[in-house]
């Protein structure tokens, strides 16, 4: 299908189809699963947690189909995608939107059509997120694969915290973010209680306070290495929330409605723990995150006989449909 064929639009949410669309990205599903073609294209667009807990591993399940499989997404994911061939787009982060993100189904299969061009393939599939459009979509036609991401501690050490304090200035979300005086005096208050600690995310998206081991990076690799270099994240319910529960690693999180509680719970393929420090608040009180840090540290102690064991579980499960 070229773009010149499609009946898709050009603009708008790429996950907000119209029955049409629906009913094509269904027969192209059906396509793909009986009779798929020598070599695979995925673009992505959208929110990094939908990339970790639903594109990735939908990705990876189809990747044992094809001959080559290449994935164009956004900078730094090659991670991701092992055993892939990955490029970028210039889509910036903060414009990318919501879900599945602003990137048209027409925009995908022509920046496709480009990549194959550039390879010299001529027999390929497309995979898009409106191959994934709706919960039967996911069920009738797709499979999910995880796989957990393990990286050795940074220097050998491993720390207390890991925090992500998210700093992003994205149309409409940006009343997400910590305040940057609240998530100073946190990062203080652990450290009176002799906790060490460190910061993960991007260095553009999130906030270092004085006092924690600045870890932030546009790798995703040296981001799972500062994760794996942690007992535990401290943040915001959001990207690196999941990217964590991808390491195995238990989480403290805080966000405004308890449906943002349900979805980090429904979206742990490892089982790992995860302590809720506010379900009502963007901006919980320091004191009141310090002592869910506190409280949940005495049972990851008794759950692993003082950190010797492990706090996730395999295999991976398939996660919920959204």
């Amino acid at each position: 299908m070229t773009t010149n064929e499609s009946p898709l639009r050009k603009r708008g949410p790429s996950d907000s189809y119209s029955f049409t669309e629906k009913a094509l990205f269904a027969a192209a599903s059906l396509r793909q699963v009986a009779r798929p073609k020598t070599n695979l294209i995925a673009v992505y667009g959208g929110e990094f947690g939908y990339e970790l807990m639903q594109w990735q591993g939908y990705v990876r399940a189809r990747r044992p189909k094809y001959k080559e499989v290449h994935v164009i997404t956004f900078p730094g994911r090659e991670y991701l995608y092992e055993g892939c061939g990955v490029s970028a787009h210039a889509i910036p982060l903060h414009l990318a939107g919501f879900r599945y993100g602003v990137l048209s189904p027409r925009e995908s299969y022509r920046m496709a059509a480009d990549k194959a061009t550039e390879l010299g393939w001529k027999d390929y599939d497309v995979f898009l997120p409106g191959l994934l459009g709706t919960q039967y979509h996911k069920r009738l036609f797709w499979r999910q694969d995880f796989r957990l991401f393990e990286e050795p501690p940074i220097n050998g050490i491993v720390r207390d915290i890991t925090f992500h304090f998210r700093a992003v200035q994205k149309s409409g979300d940006h009343v997400k973010n910590y305040p940057a005086a609240l998530a100073d005096e946190l990062v203080q208050l652990c450290l009176s209680k002799g906790l060490s600690v460190s910061c993960i995310g991007h260095p553009d998206y999130s906030l270092c306070p004085t006092g924690c081991e600045d870890q932030r990076s546009v790798s995703l690799k040296g981001t799972i290495a500062a994760i794996c270099s942690a007992r535990a994240m401290v943040g915001e319910i959001s990207g690196p929330t999941h990217l964590v529960n991808l390491c195995g690693k238990p989480a403290i999180l805080w966000a405004p409605f308890p449906y943002k509680v349900d979805y980090a719970r429904r979206w742990n393929p490892f089982d790992v723990p995860l302590y809720i420090a506010a379900d009502d608040t963007h901006e919980p009180a320091p004191r009141r995150v310090l002592e869910t840090i506190l409280d949940a540290f005495q049972d990851m102690k008794s759950r692993t006989d003082n950190f010797q064991r492990s706090l996730f579980r395999l295999p991976a499960v398939r996660i919920a449909y959204y």
